[in-house]
């Protein structure tokens, strides 16, 4: 191995030595100055070579790329130290308004077993991913094992903590030599310069070390400075003139990765080796870091700009040449996204359909840095020959079924009319036209939602098309778009509930065999709400644990998180404290393992409906209580919004504004008829009814009424009047008499026969309701509790308050680390505390403490 020559060797001005040997004692450190200023020389040089051999080192590096492939790098970046913490981070996606503040509670809480460093180099490409609030809350971690270093160029506003110790920032005055300095550091490259000729290299770099270097090597070559003074003309006259073609070509063909392996190099040149001559000057240079951790050459984002405006001024023919050994490359390796994204900047359409469509993650076609997902996705979609396509259909079914899922309803027409007859048509084998006859027909019948027997029947001959096999759907998908609940959406048609729980339970099965269970346990839930409305909460019970079951063979967290909702509801209707509590927990826990945006709205607008009948409006979410307009349709699938105008409702009802409810519910209500969501209609027509009793205008609350008990009566859906009973009591007996001769009532129904007896039904289950709601009331809230905190946050804020950490807590009580998180939470805002020293001296003071827990009844 050759000896390493002085000016190889890395130089720390003594000013700059004494601040990184302060870094090493700092919980975070902030290097913050423009490229090539040494930044990541002083960490990859100076910190990580003084750590202990036991330090884990994990660097990530930013890229220019979209912020979903920049996120779910950085996600797997953190899983390497705290591989709980990633994988959450992973699953709950980009940070938003609704996930901020629990990204920035991971990220404070992070934690390792053994001492580890995260570096985040080039941090100025993963700034734009989260607010700067995140990030804080990164650098603020709680963890005594992990330091972070951010490596990045100017931030604003800056991420520093000034106010705090264990916190250093080094900028530009902490980086630049001084004249002195330039001449300390010339000698260390083995060059001894005269103070004329320091003080006008000096003058030349500004103390700014990548000229330093340039400057230093013309001279080594020449014996003077180069002449050249911007960045831009030094890399052209120093590095860039004295290559060889290969050596440019070499940089050019990689220039469209911000790092590359070795075999990776080889596999875009064509070559078995690469330039020796080019590595070595790069890497003499520093221009080019190797990373034997990782097997990566990471080039200076310097010579990486100037490489890339060099690229851009190549023939068309050169850069397409490039362009497509990079998508070869990616799709070789299975990256589709990179590989499409490749692809579309060549337009190449054919290429894009003969990848394997059906294996994007979370069945996202594209990943497209900027520009929005359905602008790419429809410009495929128009520019996609009916050759290729016919040579591709399975990926242009795919595609059609994106455009579906995206509401691209008229392109999704016109592809999947065009499909349908190349199906029909086009010469090929006959059991690959039934496959794909197959897949059409699913696609069809998701066009059909929500009418149960219509979906079935398409998915049911689906199934026996493709052999009980589709490339359509992921399992991990939410199958309840997000939504609560699956009554909700398929009971699409007054007097017809119980055919459409018949239809469930016959057409699920098709759909489950194709799909590997995607939405297994559906029909037990439906089953499940069906008695739960119709009063009898015993047997929703029994149903609910089936369909529970069925969902956990199968991870289906939106099925489970609705069967937890059942569960809870039906605990209310008991006054079953532990029972609701329990369910309360499940459905956040759920929500913790698979945190995917559907769920975690699916959770909180369950936990908020349940807070609702418990009349605790304060505790319901946030953004279910504000409700602005349009806010719904930014957070959730537009099958899902009804429900969150539904927990609306019921915030307004018990904050006495009747007159915001009143203006919310015209619209409200059309989207739940455009959707035929005749459960929605129900409780809208409730809350309306309530929302005018409120008002003192008792015509118009009737009126309302009767246009709720008109859906109600052909199935006998008690519950939505009996949850607000309460309010709509009088009319409901004025209105009892007239309810004789109303419409049949279903032959499910748990009540007195006929329709005279459903006064009287609701009437007993809204006193059931009100008891069980006071008696869970009085024991989770009553003021001989502590601070009014529940069983689980006392519980959870004794532990804490005793010096147990979330994970130990979670464990203790069976709950997952984001539950407890949420429990204290809410335990800081209802004691007042501000630390854990703090609540152990409130918890301390008072008695008696919380109820204990009893066995079920």
């Amino acid at each position: 191995m050759a000896r390493q020559r002085p000016a190889d060797t890395p130089y720390f001005s003594p000013r700059l030595k004494n601040r990184l040997r302060e870094a090493l004692t700092m919980r975070s450190v902030l290097i913050e100055a423009p490229s090539g200023y040494g930044k990541t020389t002083a960490v990859q040089n100076y910190i990580h070579p003084h750590l202990p051999r036991d330090t884990a080192w994990v660097r990530h590096v930013g890229a220019e790329e979209s912020p979903q492939a920049a996120w779910r790098r950085f996600c797997q970046a953190v899983r390497k130290i705290d591989e709980p913490t990633g994988r959450t981070l992973l699953g709950l996606g980009l940070p938003d308004e609704d996930n901020a503040g629990d990204v920035a509670a991971l990220l404070r809480e992070m934690d390792s077993a053994q001492p580890a460093w995260l570096v985040l180099d080039d941090f100025q490409h993963i700034a734009p991913l989260a607010p700067m609030a995140v990030w804080k809350a990164l650098l603020e971690h709680d963890s005594s094992t992990v330091r972070v270093a951010v490596v990045t160029r100017a931030l604003e506003p800056c991420i520093m903590p000034y106010e705090k110790s264990g916190y250093l920032r080094l900028d530009v005055a902490d980086l630049r030599l001084t004249d002195g300095e330039t001449r300390e550091y010339a000698a260390h490259a083995g060059i001894t310069l005269a103070e004329e000729e320091a003080a006008e290299l000096h003058r030349r770099a500004e103390g700014w070390m990548i000229a330093l270097a340039l400057h230093l090597r013309r001279w080594r070559e020449t014996g003077g400075f180069a002449a050249a003074s911007g960045l831009e003309g030094l890399l052209r006259d120093v590095i860039w003139n004295g290559l060889e073609d290969a050596g440019r070509d070499f940089l050019l063909r990689l220039s469209p990765f911000e790092c590359f392996s070795h075999r990776q190099a080889t596999f875009l040149l064509d070559r078995d080796h690469l330039p020796r001559k080019t590595m070595a000057a790069l890497q003499r240079n520093a221009l080019l870091r190797f990373d034997a951790a990782q097997g990566l050459y990471y080039p200076h984002s310097t010579l990486l700009e100037f490489t890339r405006k060099a690229f851009a001024q190549l023939p068309d023919a050169r850069q397409r040449e490039a362009l497509y050994a990079a998508g070869g490359w990616c799709a070789a390796e299975g990256d589709w996204e990179a590989a499409i994204s490749f692809y579309y900047r060549l337009r190449d359409f054919e290429r894009i359909l003969s990848l394997d469509l059906s294996g994007m993650e979370g069945n996202r076609l594209l990943d497209m840095p900027g520009m929005a997902y359905t602008t790419a996705l429809t410009d495929i979609a128009a520019n996609c020959t009916r050759e290729m396509k016919l040579r591709h259909p399975v990926s242009a079914i795919q595609l059609a079924f994106e455009l579906l899922s995206q509401g691209c309803y008229e392109e999704f027409g016109a592809l999947f009319a065009e499909m349908g007859e190349l199906v029909e048509t086009a010469p090929m084998p006959p059991d690959r036209r039934d496959y794909l006859r197959g897949e059409l027909l699913l696609v069809e019948a998701f066009s059909r939602y929500n009418d149960i027997a219509e979906m079935g029947r398409r998915m049911q001959r689906a199934s026996e098309l493709t052999g009980g096999m589709t490339a359509l759907v992921a399992l991990d998908n939410s199958w309840t778009f997000g939504n609560a609940s699956v009554l909700f959406m398929y009971h699409s048609e007054t007097g017809r509930l119980d055919g459409e729980c018949a239809d469930m339970k016959t057409y699920c099965p098709y759909y489950f065999a194709m799909t590997q269970g995607h939405g297994s346990g559906a029909p037990e839930l439906m089953a499940a709400e069906c008695l739960l409305y119709r009063g009898d909460a015993a047997m929703a019970q029994v149903h609910a644990c089936k369909a529970r079951h069925e969902a956990a063979l199968r991870g289906q967290a939106s099925i489970l998180i609705g069967a937890e909702f059942v569960l809870g509801r039906a605990a209310m209707l008991r006054g079953d404290t532990d029972a609701l509590v329990d369910a309360m927990d499940a459905m956040t826990g759920i929500a913790d393992a698979h945190p995917q945006k559907t769920n975690r709205m699916a959770a909180d607008m369950a936990r908020s409906y349940l807070m609702g009948l418990l009349d605790r409006p304060q505790d319901m979410a946030e953004w279910l209580r504000e409700g602005t307009p349009g806010a719904f349709a930014k957070r959730l699938f537009t099958p899902a919004v009804p429900f969150a105008d539904l927990c609306r409702a019921r915030y307004l009802l018990l904050t006495d504004k009747p007159e915001i409810l009143l203006g919310e519910h015209d619209a409200a209500m059309g989207l739940a008829a455009a959707l035929r969501y005749p459960l929605a209609l129900l409780h809208g027509h409730v809350h309306n009814a309530a929302a005018w009793m409120l008002r003192g205008e008792r015509t118009m609350a009737a009126n309302a009424l009767q246009q709720a008990l008109d859906m109600a009566l052909p199935d006998g859906l008690l519950l939505p009047l009996a949850e607000n009973h309460a309010c709509i009591a009088p009319l409901l007996e004025d209105l009892a008499p007239s309810m004789a001769s109303g419409a049949s009532m279903a032959s499910g129904a748990s009540m007195a026969s006929g329709a005279s007896g459903f006064a009287a039904s609701v009437r007993a289950l809204g006193q059931r309701m009100e008891e069980g709601r006071k008696a869970i009331a009085d024991r989770l809230y009553s003021p001989r509790g502590v601070f009014g905190l529940s069983r689980r946050e006392y519980e959870t804020a004794s532990l804490a308050a005793q010096g147990l950490s979330n994970t130990e807590i979670a464990g203790q009580l069976f709950l997952s680390p984001n539950t407890v998180k949420t429990h204290l939470k809410t335990a800081y805002r209802k004691t007042g505390a501000t630390s854990r020293t703090a609540l152990r001296q409130m918890l301390r003071q008072t008695l008696p403490r919380m109820l204990p827990r009893t066995p079920q009844q």
